[in-house]
């Protein structure tokens, strides 16, 4: 009796039956969350993986551009199947919406194309008549929104992986090698003069004005520690010897620069002038600048050559280095480098052989070192003057201080200012130091170098994808629970397809109305249409209604709106 009853409801209405809007809203709400649960499973596989480089195997779903165009997807899935549950539960408000209330024709266009078409919100009948589907069409347009923000869930960060390992790196070793100096053969005192890649080393390091870059024993970014013997000076303000500092010009002022060598204490070795002193003053037009003195005087100071023990750190960004000297342990000054005990009268060569014993070559290279230091910086820097002229004179040519960092600006017009000297020339040893390191490659040694690489991994906010689906799935919820309530009010399933409303319209009496906007239409059993219903003006509303499909409802009884009244108060019927 039921199904007779229904068959016979649903064809007066012209519309289909309950099952199949009910199971869109439903199955697609489900559906919807099926997806986010899947998005969500995705992300938290990907999440801390480092993520592919382009070349790799792995470039697809797990590269960047994979995982961003599979998260897009879901989450266009996941906002296509919100918009079909809240759109249909749109469609069964709607329909018992204009059962309930008259619209205007212009009403009713803004209500049916809501959901696509954002002008329709400025239809004020729609306002007036139908606030309670003006929320939900509202809803509808904010599903989209899941695209935008659900993706973002999955994001690159980037890592400091750090690694440990032993790796080869440079060094030179000064008793191991004779390439820094010249010799005479066999002869007991066989040192004659810095080598070529001595003086060229020294040379290059001066005046480019810093060390030769090192070669990184990395393929990324590493780190090591570093500790060589090498000369280094310990320079102050003052000088020891001030009978060292003399000069020839023909110029009554102190002179622009003056240096010699000289030993702090008698030397325990085969050579002399390890040390050196050293006078300098500014320069403006050719005339020395005064520091508050009448008379200029200048600055003298004096320089101790050490063996010393270098404590370097090496960092390298990519290939690009970064050299800092840690520290410099200064053991003795090199004049007191004395031969060990226990070499015996003859200590330039080792015991029954005719290679050179370590301490020699050690002291020898570096003398060599200094000495090729010394070609550019001792000398004498004097102002010559003539009633027509005046310049600089360099005695001996290769005085060349001027080009290096002991000077901090100089120009043609006799205009020199020097740097703090002292420091400078320190700087100038350790420099040469750090280029002697790189320039023989078979000489190598073992260290623990530190690999610091900055590594891109995913990371996920499950928090934030929540937040965005959670939002979503329980507006459509929401949409859906009234939109199943109206479904059941409704008497039929509706749906928004053309045969609707052609079924809906389908009133002899609309053919002599002048379907203006501002005509009012109800949705309604007609007066003489047999119960059948379509839209009509409501005083042509009213006619025999066919039987509501209501399990405990008899024949005849007045149907009782389910929808909540609360979705459509204040407007007027």
């Amino acid at each position: 009796m039921h199904t007779r009853q229904y068959v016979a409801q649903t064809r007066a209405h012209g519309h289909g039956g309950y099952l199949s809007p009910l199971l869109k809203i439903v199955l697609a709400w489900l559906a919807a969350a099926a997806l986010a649960i899947g998005h969500h499973l995705f992300n938290a596989s990907l999440n801390g993986r480092i993520v592919p480089t382009t070349g790799s195997r792995l470039h697809g779903i797990q590269s960047q551009a994979g995982a961003s165009a599979i998260g897009t997807t879901f989450a266009f899935l996941v906002s296509a199947l919100l918009g079909v549950s809240a759109g249909t539960a749109f469609l069964q408000c709607a329909w018992r919406l204009v059962r309930q209330r008259s619209f205007t024709v212009a009403g009713l266009d803004a209500l049916w194309s809501s959901p696509h078409n954002p002008l329709a919100f400025l239809s004020i009948d729609f306002w007036k008549t139908g606030r309670g589907l003006v929320v939900i069409a509202t809803l509808s347009w904010a599903f989209p929104l899941v695209v935008t923000f659900a993706p973002g869930t999955l994001g690159v960060e980037t890592q400091i992986n750090t690694a440990s390992e032993e790796c080869v790196v440079q060094t030179y070793d000064l008793e191991l090698s004779t390439a820094l100096h010249e010799e005479l053969g066999n002869a007991l005192q066989s040192y004659t003069q810095p080598s070529v890649l001595a003086n060229r080393t020294v040379a290059a390091t001066l005046f480019g004005g810093q060390p030769f870059s090192p070669t990184s024993p990395c393929s990324g970014n590493c780190s090591y520690l570093l500790s060589v013997n090498a000369p280094s000076f310990s320079c102050s303000p003052g000088v020891q010897n001030s009978s060292t500092l003399t000069w020839i010009s023909t110029s009554i002022h102190t002179p622009l620069y003056v240096a010699d060598t000289f030993d702090a204490s008698p030397s325990l070795n085969p050579y002399l002038g390890w040390d050196f002193v050293g006078h300098y003053a500014d320069y403006s037009a050719f005339i020395p600048v005064s520091t508050g003195d009448t008379i200029p005087q200048g600055i003298n100071f004096t320089c101790i050559a050490y063996n010393s023990t270098y404590h370097l750190n090496y960092t390298f960004l990519g290939s690009i280095p970064h050299v800092s000297i840690d520290q410099i342990v200064r053991d003795k000054p090199a004049s007191q480098i004395s031969p060990p005990t226990t070499a015996g009268e003859n200590s330039t060569f080792n015991e029954n052989s005719g290679t050179h014993s370590a301490w020699f070559n050690a002291t020898t290279n570096t003398y060599a070192l200094v000495s090729s230091m010394y070609n550019y910086i001792i000398g004498n820097a004097t102002m010559e003057e003539s009633i027509e002229s005046a310049k600089f004179v360099f005695a001996p040519p290769t005085l060349s201080v001027t080009q290096t960092n002991l000077v901090s600006s100089v120009n043609s017009n006799g205009d020199i200012g020097w740097a703090d000297v002292p420091s400078a020339v320190e700087s100038l040893l350790q420099n040469i130091t750090l280029s002697l390191l790189t320039v023989d490659p078979s000489q190598t040694t073992n260290t623990n170098c530190s690999s610091t690489n900055l590594v891109p991994h995913f990371a996920y906010n499950a928090r934030r994808l929540w937040l965005v689906y959670g939002l979503g799935l329980g507006l459509s919820m929401l949409c859906a629970i009234v939109g199943i309530v109206a479904l059941f009010q409704n008497e039929f399933g509706a749906t928004g397809s053309f045969s609707d409303f052609l079924a809906a319209t389908r009133n002899a009496e609309l053919n002599d109305l002048d379907l203006g906007k501002h005509v009012r239409l109800r949705y309604g059993p007609l007066k003489n249409g047999g119960g059948r219903y379509a839209f009509a003006q409501p005083e042509n509303l009213g006619g025999n209604r066919p039987v509501p499909w209501h399990g405990n409802v008899d024949v005849g009884e007045e149907e009782t709106v389910f929808l909540p009244e609360s979705l459509y108060a204040g407007v007027v019927r």
